[in-house]
């Protein structure tokens, strides 16, 4: 582990703002780095300077993570695919009367506003150029799968009789929870 401010400084900033496996790993590097440096001749602040220039500065590191992690990747993915889901689903709705169903307009609306969330929250995390945002990828793929999963039964329960629409959106949906369910799995790895 090497010893000097400006490597320790720079190791904190990484600290504050990614997760430890993370940081172990650069500082591993860092470290290494430094020591080159030191074992070419310069002398400890000059190889401190040198190591973290090499490294670049924290802000390019971490929007560099947050930008690969499978956390952006997923909510890349899921606002991709977002208007095939909408346009199947909506067709299905609209072939089915759904504004005949016995649902309560209270669920439709509770419905419409965790949907313009959920939504809202995957292109921030698509957007975003730091660690932290990224990590609201995993109530987001709840939501979404809360979203397929309260679909699927709407149109179980309160369905008189399937439509064309939803041989596309049900096993779209049904595909969904379950790689939306794996993602969240590798979530915890990152």
């Amino acid at each position: 582990m090497a010893c000097h401010q400006l490597i320790n400084t720079y190791r904190a900033e990484l600290a504050r703002r990614l997760p430890a496996g993370i940081v172990d790993e650069l500082a591993d590097g860092l470290d290494d780095a430094f020591e080159h440096h030191l074992s070419a001749g310069l002398d400890p602040t000059a190889a401190a300077v040198a190591a973290t220039r090499e490294f670049g500065h924290p802000d390019k590191i971490v929007a560099e993570f947050a930008r690969q992690s499978p956390q952006r990747r997923t909510a890349l993915a899921l606002v991709a695919t977002g208007p095939f889901f909408a346009a199947a689903w909506a067709g299905s709705l609209i072939t089915a009367h759904a504004w005949t169903w016995a649902i309560p307009t209270g669920a439709a609306v509770a419905y419409g506003a965790v949907l313009l969330t959920v939504v809202a929250t995957l292109i921030g995390v698509s957007t975003c150029k730091t660690f932290t945002t990224t990590r609201l990828a995993a109530p987001a793929c709840m939501g979404v799968i809360a979203l397929d999963v309260t679909m699927l039964s709407a149109i179980t329960l309160a369905a008189p009789a399937a439509t064309w629409p939803m041989t596309l959106a049900i096993p779209a949906s049904i595909a969904r929870i379950g790689l939306t369910g794996r993602q969240l799995r590798r979530f915890r790895t990152w």
